[in-house]
């Protein structure tokens, strides 16, 4: 479990590069890295932000998704959002993946402990599914048209809170619903990866041509 939460988001980020369309990231990587560091060291000095001793209601809920899925997740569009008047990085799929990188690392020596899989193993699944929905949705809206942009503005609204509800349930011992909210979180990344791939394999197919 700690290989897993070790590797998952670095060999992810190396299989999205492998078909992704988008130019190099150039010094936008650099920043990625050293930001998501700083940010990590903060919330491993100060954090959590949320303290919840016990219990398993909204409180927990609250704690899970501003201290492990959904803010950590949301961070780094934010800071992408402010370099892009300087274009350092114009590729939001890749700099938030990188920026997850370094809080991952920091993650393990805090969990090693307990080797608890809701955290070694659902934190890293369900950080990545956020980062690939969100950017993926953000493709659609950059389309400009209607309907994309009304289905993509849902996911959005819907992908934090069913990520942080998935690992709360999962949490709270109710492994059933905790699956099937897994499931639905996974769907907007593995939709975003099928896209990406037919696009580069038909991009790749013109280039021989």
């Amino acid at each position: 479990m700690k290989l897993f939460c070790l590797l998952w988001i670095p060999l992810f980020y190396l299989f999205w590069s492998s078909i992704s369309l988008d130019e190099r990231l150039g010094s936008g990587g650099l920043w990625a890295l050293l930001l998501g560091s700083i940010y990590a060291v903060a919330v491993f000095f100060f954090g959590p932000f949320i303290r919840e001793e016990g219990g398993f209601g909204y409180s927990r809920w609250l704690s899970v998704s501003v201290d492990l899925v959904s803010v950590p997740a949301l961070a780094p569009f934010v800071a992408f959002g402010l370099f892009l008047p300087f274009r350092v990085c114009r590729d939001f799929t890749r700099f938030p993946l990188l920026w997850l990188i370094p809080d991952m690392l920091i993650r393990i020596i805090a969990w090693s402990v307990r080797n608890d899989p809701t955290q070694l193993i659902l934190v890293p699944l369900l950080r990545t599914a956020l980062v690939m929905g969100i950017s993926g949705c953000i493709r659609l809206i950059m389309r400009g048209k209607v309907p994309g942009i009304i289905i993509a503005s849902l996911i959005l609204l819907a992908l934090p809170f069913g990520a942080s509800s998935c690992y709360w349930f999962f949490f709270c011992q109710r492994p059933r619903e905790g699956f099937i909210l897994l499931a639905i979180t996974l769907v907007p990344m593995a939709l975003h990866c099928v896209f990406q791939y037919e696009q580069a394999r038909i991009q790749g197919e013109k280039t021989l041509a």
